[in-house]
C-alpha cells in the first residue's frame, strides 16, 4: 500500500483498498473520472470560497484496523440499534443489532452482496464530485439500512464511525438507505475522531412512496482532520426526507447535501455550524423540485468566533412543470469576532410559474439592545453574550427528535458558549 500527495494528478492512487467483484463496475467508473484530475482551487466556482492547500499538503495512508472503547459514545436509545465502524472498518465487537426488528437489514455493506447492485444509483444528474468519486474507488466497508414495505420502525437506529490516527490516514465511509414504500425510520449518523486525518463519507438515501426519514448527521471530527462529505437523497411520490447536519468539528468540513423531490414529497435539510479558532465549514445545498406539488425547508445556522470561516451556498431548483412548489430557505449567521467570516449565497431558479418560492440571508453580530437588556435584569457582558449565542443555535437542536442526542448536543454548544454557567437546562 502507499500513501500519496492528495494535489497531485493520481488522486486515484490516494489508497488502495479491496476490490470486490460486486463493486468492480463502481470503482471503475468512478477511477476513470478520477484519471487526471486535480484538486479543485478557487478559481472554480463551486469552491471560490474554499482553499484547499492546507489538505493538498499532506499524504494519507490507508487506515488501519484498530479497537477503540465506545463507552463514551453509546446512546441510552440506540444499545441494540447500532453499527461501529473504526478506521473505515466494521467493528462486530463494539456494533449490536440485537434490537432491530425482524424483517429490517442493518449490516455492514461487505456482508450485504444483495445491496451492492444499487451503490451509486442515486445519481443528481451531473459528474460526481471529485471526493464522491474518491470514495466510490476507495471505500472498503460502511452500512446498508433496508426498511421493508410498510414497517415503522419504533427505535433509532445508530451509525456510528469513528477514526484514530496516530499518523496521517485517509477513510472512506458508505451508506445505503432504502426504505420501501410506507416505511418510517429515524436514523443517527455519527462522526468522531482523534489525529489528523482524511474523512470522504458517502449516504445515498433512497426513499419509496409514502415513506418517511429522519435523519440526523453529526460531525464531531478531531481539530485536526479534513472532512469531505456526499449526500444524495431520491424522495419518491409524498415521501419525506427529514435532515440536519450538525458541524462542530475538524479544521475544515465540507458538506454537499443533494435531494431530488418527486410530486407531494416534502424534503429538509436544517444545518448547524458551530465554529472557532481557523476551522472552515462548507455547506453546498441543492433542492431539486423536480415534480409537483413538493415541499422544502432549509435553515441553515452558523456561529463564528475567531478567525473561522463559514461558507454557505444553497441552491433550489424548480423544474419545468414543477407547479404547486413551495420553498422556503433561509441563511442565518452570527458573527462573534471581528476576524470571523462568512459567506453565504442562497440561490432559486425557477421553471414554473405557479410557485411559492422564497429566500433569505443574514450575516450579523448579538443586537447591542438584547444585550443592554439581559445586563440590565442583572446579568454581566459575558454571560448575556453566551445567553444570546446558546439561544442563537437553541431552534435548530430542539428540532432533533433523539432525547439523548439533543441532550448531548445541547451540553456542547453550552459548553462552547460557556452558557453552562448560566444554568441553562439541557
Amino acid at each position: 500500500m502507499t500513501s500519496m500527495v492528495v494535489g497531485s494528478n493520481l488522486l486515484v492512487d490516494l489508497v488502495r483498498g479491496p476490490r470486490p467483484a460486486e463493486w468492480a463496475s463502481l470503482r471503475e467508473a468512478a477511477e476513470g473520472r478520477l484519471e487526471g484530475r486535480d484538486l479543485p482551487t478557487t478559481k472554480d466556482e463551486a469552491w471560490k470560497y474554499t482553499d484547499l492547500k492546507a489538505l493538498s499538503a499532506r499524504a494519507f495512508s490507508p487506515a488501519p484496523r484498530a479497537t477503540v472503547d465506545i463507552s463514551a459514545y453509546l446512546l441510552p436509545e440506540m444499545v441494540g440499534t447500532r453499527q461501529v465502524f473504526v478506521n473505515g472498518h466494521h467493528a462486530p465487537h463494539a456494533s449490536c443489532a440485537s434490537a432491530v426488528p425482524a424483517g429490517v437489514r442493518f449490516l455492514p455493506l461487505s456482508t450485504a452482496s444483495e445491496a451492492c447492485h444499487a451503490l451509486g444509483t442515486v445519481k443528481n444528474g451531473e459528474v460526481p464530485e471529485l471526493f464522491e468519486d474518491l470514495n466510490s474507488a476507495r471505500f472498503e466497508d460502511g452500512a446498508v439500512i433496508l426498511v421493508p414495505k410498510n414497517l415503522k420502525v419504533t427505535l433509532p437506529l445508530h451509525l456510528l464511525f469513528l477514526t484514530r490516527a496516530d499518523a496521517p490516514v485517509a477513510v472512506f465511509p458508505r451508506v445505503l438507505v432504502v426504505l420501501e414504500p410506507g416505511a418510517e425510520l429515524e436514523l443517527v449518523e455519527e462522526h468522531h475522531g482523534e489525529g489528523t486525518y482524511l474523512s470522504c463519507p458517502v449516504v445515498e438515501v433512497r426513499i419509496g412512496e409514502g415513506a418517511i426519514l429522519r435523519h440526523e448527521r453529526v460531525q464531531r471530527e478531531s481539530p485536526e482532520a479534513f472532512h469531505l462529505g456526499t449526500l444524495k437523497a431520491e424522495v419518491g411520490r409524498h415521501g419525506q426526507y427529514h435532515s440536519r447536519t450538525l458541524s462542530f468539528g475538524a479544521r475544515f468540513s465540507r458538506q454537499h447535501p443533494w435531494v431530488r423531490l418527486a410530486e407531494g414529497a416534502e424534503g429538509t435539510l436544517d444545518g448547524l455550524a458551530l465554529l472557532d479558532g481557523q476551522q472552515v465549514a462548507d455547506t453546498h445545498s441543492f433542492m431539486h423540485h423536480a415534480e409537483p406539488n413538493a415541499v422544502s425547508h432549509q435553515l441553515h445556522k452558523c456561529i463564528v468566533d475567531g478567525k473561522a470561516r463559514a461558507i454557505f451556498n444553497g441552491q433550489v431548483r424548480v423544474a419545468p412543470g414543477a407547479q404547486g412548489t413551495d420553498a422556503k430557505q433561509q441563511s442565518r449567521n452570527l458573527l462573534l469576532s471581528e476576524t470571523a467570516r462568512v459567506d453565504t449565497k442562497p440561490q432559486l431558479e425557477i421553471y414554473a410559474d405557479d410557485v411559492k418560492c422564497s429566500h433569505g440571508a443574514a450575516v450579523g453580530q448579538l443586537d447591542p439592545e438584547e444585550l443592554f437588556y439581559l445586563e440590565s435584569r442583572g446579568l454581566n457582558a459575558d454571560d448575556a453574550r453566551n445567553l444570546l449565542t446558546y439561544g442563537f443555535a437553541a431552534d435548530v437542536l430542539q428540532r432533533v427528535p433523539v432525547a439523548s442526542v439533543r441532550r448531548s448536543l445541547r451540553q456542547l454548544v453550552m459548553a462552547r458558549t460557556q452558557a453552562a454557567s448560566l444554568g441553562v437546562l439541557a
